[in-house]
Protein backbone atom coordinates (compact mmCIF):
# COMPACT_ATOMS: atom_id res chain seq x y z
CA UNK A 1 0.00 0.00 0.00
CA UNK A 2 2.81 2.40 0.87
CA UNK A 3 4.51 1.66 -2.43
CA UNK A 4 1.34 2.39 -4.41
CA UNK A 5 0.95 5.78 -2.74
CA UNK A 6 4.61 6.52 -3.36
CA UNK A 7 4.34 5.54 -7.01
CA UNK A 8 1.23 7.66 -7.55
CA UNK A 9 2.98 10.63 -6.00
CA UNK A 10 5.97 10.20 -8.32
CA UNK A 11 3.73 9.87 -11.39
CA UNK A 12 2.06 13.17 -10.52
CA UNK A 13 5.48 14.72 -10.04
CA UNK A 14 6.57 13.35 -13.41
CA UNK A 15 3.51 14.78 -15.12
CA UNK A 16 4.16 18.15 -13.55
CA UNK A 17 7.75 18.25 -14.78
CA UNK A 18 6.76 17.13 -18.27
CA UNK A 19 4.32 20.01 -18.61
CA UNK A 20 7.27 22.29 -19.30
CA UNK A 21 7.46 22.42 -23.09
CA UNK A 22 10.74 22.78 -24.96
CA UNK A 23 14.00 22.38 -23.10
CA UNK A 24 13.34 21.76 -19.45
CA UNK A 25 14.70 24.09 -16.80
CA UNK A 26 16.81 21.39 -15.19
CA UNK A 27 18.44 20.44 -18.48
CA UNK A 28 19.27 24.05 -19.32
CA UNK A 29 20.89 24.72 -15.95
CA UNK A 30 22.24 21.31 -14.94
CA UNK A 31 22.62 19.34 -18.17
CA UNK A 32 21.20 15.88 -18.82
CA UNK A 33 22.33 12.28 -18.92
CA UNK A 34 22.92 10.28 -22.07
CA UNK A 35 19.32 9.10 -22.32
CA UNK A 36 19.91 6.13 -24.61
CA UNK A 37 22.77 4.86 -22.47
CA UNK A 38 20.77 5.28 -19.26
CA UNK A 39 17.86 3.26 -20.66
CA UNK A 40 20.23 0.46 -21.63
CA UNK A 41 21.86 0.46 -18.21
CA UNK A 42 18.51 0.51 -16.40
CA UNK A 43 17.12 -2.27 -18.60
CA UNK A 44 20.23 -4.41 -18.01
CA UNK A 45 19.92 -3.87 -14.26
CA UNK A 46 16.24 -4.79 -14.14
CA UNK A 47 16.76 -7.84 -16.37
CA UNK A 48 20.19 -8.82 -15.05
CA UNK A 49 19.12 -12.43 -14.42
CA UNK A 50 18.18 -12.75 -18.08
CA UNK A 51 21.33 -11.06 -19.39
CA UNK A 52 23.84 -13.75 -18.39
CA UNK A 53 24.07 -16.35 -21.14
CA UNK A 54 27.13 -18.53 -20.47
CA UNK A 55 28.59 -20.38 -23.41
CA UNK A 56 26.75 -18.51 -26.17
CA UNK A 57 28.56 -17.68 -29.42
CA UNK A 58 29.78 -14.18 -30.26
CA UNK A 59 27.12 -13.90 -32.98
CA UNK A 60 24.38 -14.84 -30.52
CA UNK A 61 25.79 -12.44 -27.95
CA UNK A 62 25.85 -9.59 -30.50
CA UNK A 63 22.29 -10.38 -31.58
CA UNK A 64 21.10 -10.43 -27.97
CA UNK A 65 22.75 -7.09 -27.22
CA UNK A 66 21.06 -5.47 -30.22
CA UNK A 67 17.68 -6.80 -29.12
CA UNK A 68 18.34 -5.61 -25.58
CA UNK A 69 19.10 -2.10 -26.80
CA UNK A 70 15.88 -1.96 -28.80
CA UNK A 71 13.88 -3.36 -25.88
CA UNK A 72 15.43 -0.81 -23.51
CA UNK A 73 14.25 2.12 -25.63
CA UNK A 74 10.72 0.69 -25.78
CA UNK A 75 10.57 -0.11 -22.06
CA UNK A 76 11.35 3.48 -21.06
CA UNK A 77 9.76 5.26 -24.00
CA UNK A 78 7.94 7.65 -21.63
CA UNK A 79 9.53 9.19 -18.52
CA UNK A 80 6.46 8.15 -16.52
CA UNK A 81 7.38 4.51 -17.22
CA UNK A 82 10.21 4.91 -14.72
CA UNK A 83 7.66 5.10 -11.89
CA UNK A 84 6.06 1.74 -12.68
CA UNK A 85 6.17 -0.78 -9.84
CA UNK A 86 7.93 -3.42 -11.98
CA UNK A 87 10.60 -0.93 -13.10
CA UNK A 88 11.54 0.41 -9.67
CA UNK A 89 15.27 0.87 -8.93
CA UNK A 90 16.36 1.79 -5.41
CA UNK A 91 18.21 5.02 -4.59
CA UNK A 92 21.71 3.55 -4.26
CA UNK A 93 21.60 1.74 -7.60
CA UNK A 94 19.90 4.73 -9.27
CA UNK A 95 22.92 6.83 -8.27
CA UNK A 96 25.30 4.27 -9.78
CA UNK A 97 23.40 4.16 -13.08
CA UNK A 98 23.29 7.96 -13.31
CA UNK A 99 27.06 8.15 -12.79
CA UNK A 100 27.60 5.67 -15.63
CA UNK A 101 25.29 7.58 -17.99
CA UNK A 102 26.87 11.04 -17.78
CA UNK A 103 27.13 12.78 -21.14
CA UNK A 104 30.01 15.03 -20.07
CA UNK A 105 32.90 15.25 -17.63
CA UNK A 106 31.62 15.41 -14.01
CA UNK A 107 34.73 17.40 -13.01
CA UNK A 108 33.95 20.05 -15.64
CA UNK A 109 30.17 20.59 -15.94
CA UNK A 110 29.13 22.42 -19.10
CA UNK A 111 25.75 23.89 -18.15
CA UNK A 112 26.18 27.35 -16.68
CA UNK A 113 24.54 26.91 -13.26
CA UNK A 114 26.17 23.55 -12.54
CA UNK A 115 29.45 25.01 -13.73
CA UNK A 116 29.20 28.06 -11.46
CA UNK A 117 28.22 25.96 -8.44
CA UNK A 118 31.05 23.53 -9.09
CA UNK A 119 33.58 26.38 -9.35
CA UNK A 120 32.31 28.03 -6.17
CA UNK A 121 32.36 24.78 -4.19
CA UNK A 122 35.83 23.88 -5.45
CA UNK A 123 37.13 27.17 -4.06
CA UNK A 124 35.51 26.50 -0.67
CA UNK A 125 37.40 23.24 -0.18
CA UNK A 126 41.17 22.96 0.03
CA UNK A 127 43.41 21.41 -2.63
CA UNK A 128 43.28 18.12 -0.69
CA UNK A 129 39.86 17.52 -2.22
CA UNK A 130 38.14 17.61 -5.59
CA UNK A 131 34.50 17.68 -6.66
CA UNK A 132 32.34 16.04 -9.28
CA UNK A 133 28.83 17.03 -10.35
CA UNK A 134 26.44 14.43 -11.76
CA UNK A 135 23.21 15.50 -13.43
CA UNK A 136 20.23 13.16 -13.06
CA UNK A 137 17.87 14.92 -15.48
CA UNK A 138 16.88 13.57 -18.87
CA UNK A 139 14.75 10.62 -17.73
CA UNK A 140 16.26 8.71 -14.81
CA UNK A 141 14.91 6.89 -11.77
CA UNK A 142 16.87 9.24 -9.54
CA UNK A 143 14.90 12.20 -10.91
CA UNK A 144 11.44 10.75 -11.49
CA UNK A 145 11.29 8.29 -8.59
CA UNK A 146 13.63 9.71 -5.97
CA UNK A 147 13.22 13.46 -6.57
CA UNK A 148 16.89 14.26 -7.24
CA UNK A 149 17.98 16.41 -10.20
CA UNK A 150 21.69 16.04 -9.54
CA UNK A 151 24.34 15.58 -6.90
CA UNK A 152 27.82 16.70 -5.93
CA UNK A 153 30.44 14.30 -4.63
CA UNK A 154 33.58 15.21 -2.71
CA UNK A 155 36.72 13.09 -3.14
CA UNK A 156 40.15 12.83 -1.58
CA UNK A 157 42.71 14.18 -4.06
CA UNK A 158 45.42 11.69 -3.06
CA UNK A 159 43.46 8.45 -2.67
CA UNK A 160 40.62 9.38 -5.12
CA UNK A 161 38.18 7.88 -2.61
CA UNK A 162 34.65 9.26 -2.19
CA UNK A 163 34.18 11.27 1.01
CA UNK A 164 30.71 12.80 0.84
CA UNK A 165 27.65 13.38 -1.32
CA UNK A 166 24.99 16.12 -1.48
CA UNK A 167 21.83 15.87 -3.62
CA UNK A 168 19.91 18.78 -5.14
CA UNK A 169 16.40 19.37 -6.47
CA UNK A 170 15.92 22.36 -8.79
CA UNK A 171 12.46 23.93 -9.18
CA UNK A 172 10.67 27.09 -10.19
CA UNK A 173 7.52 26.04 -8.33
CA UNK A 174 6.86 28.83 -5.81
CA UNK A 175 4.67 26.51 -3.74
CA UNK A 176 7.29 23.81 -3.29
CA UNK A 177 8.99 24.01 0.10
CA UNK A 178 10.04 20.38 0.70
CA UNK A 179 12.32 18.02 -1.17
CA UNK A 180 13.74 14.53 -0.84
CA UNK A 181 17.09 15.96 -1.92
CA UNK A 182 19.47 17.50 0.62
CA UNK A 183 19.15 20.95 -0.94
CA UNK A 184 16.06 22.43 -2.60
CA UNK A 185 17.08 25.07 -5.16
CA UNK A 186 13.96 27.15 -5.74
CA UNK A 187 14.28 29.96 -8.26
CA UNK A 188 11.66 32.42 -9.46
CA UNK A 189 10.92 32.91 -13.14
CA UNK A 190 12.44 36.39 -12.89
CA UNK A 191 15.67 35.06 -11.35
CA UNK A 192 16.00 32.36 -13.98
CA UNK A 193 15.62 34.92 -16.74
CA UNK A 194 18.44 37.00 -15.29
CA UNK A 195 20.85 34.13 -14.55
CA UNK A 196 21.57 32.76 -18.04
CA UNK A 197 24.90 34.30 -19.14
CA UNK A 198 24.51 33.41 -22.83
CA UNK A 199 25.32 36.26 -25.23
CA UNK A 200 21.77 36.54 -26.59
CA UNK A 201 20.28 37.04 -23.13
CA UNK A 202 19.84 40.79 -22.67
CA UNK A 203 18.32 40.23 -19.22
CA UNK A 204 21.50 38.67 -17.80
CA UNK A 205 22.44 40.10 -14.42
CA UNK A 206 25.72 38.82 -12.98
CA UNK A 207 24.78 39.86 -9.45
CA UNK A 208 21.63 37.71 -9.52
CA UNK A 209 23.64 34.71 -10.70
CA UNK A 210 26.41 35.25 -8.15
CA UNK A 211 24.00 35.72 -5.25
CA UNK A 212 22.21 32.46 -6.00
CA UNK A 213 25.47 30.56 -6.54
CA UNK A 214 26.76 31.75 -3.16
CA UNK A 215 23.48 31.10 -1.32
CA UNK A 216 22.85 27.62 -2.67
CA UNK A 217 26.55 26.79 -2.88
CA UNK A 218 26.86 27.32 0.87
CA UNK A 219 23.88 25.04 1.49
CA UNK A 220 25.44 22.32 -0.68
CA UNK A 221 28.81 22.73 1.05
CA UNK A 222 27.13 22.32 4.44
CA UNK A 223 25.30 19.21 3.19
CA UNK A 224 28.61 17.72 2.02
CA UNK A 225 30.21 18.45 5.39
CA UNK A 226 27.23 16.94 7.24
CA UNK A 227 27.43 13.79 5.13
CA UNK A 228 31.18 13.53 5.73
CA UNK A 229 30.60 13.77 9.49
CA UNK A 230 27.82 11.18 9.32
CA UNK A 231 29.99 8.71 7.43
CA UNK A 232 32.84 9.13 9.87
CA UNK A 233 30.79 9.23 13.08
CA UNK A 234 31.79 12.81 13.86
CA UNK A 235 29.44 14.63 16.20
CA UNK A 236 28.66 18.31 15.66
Amino acid sequence: MMFNAFTTDKIERGRSSLENTGTRLEQEMLGEVNGRKYKELAYSFLHRDEMAQPGESKDKQFERILKMREAAQREFENALDLADRDKYIDFRNSVKLVEQAQAGDPEHPRQFFAQELHHYLTEKFSEKYFLKFFTATGGTHLDVVHGVDGFFKLYDQETRSELAMATIDLTRNDMKDKARANVLIRLSKDEIGKMDPSKENEMFDKETLNNNVIFFGDLIANALIDDYKRRNGIEN
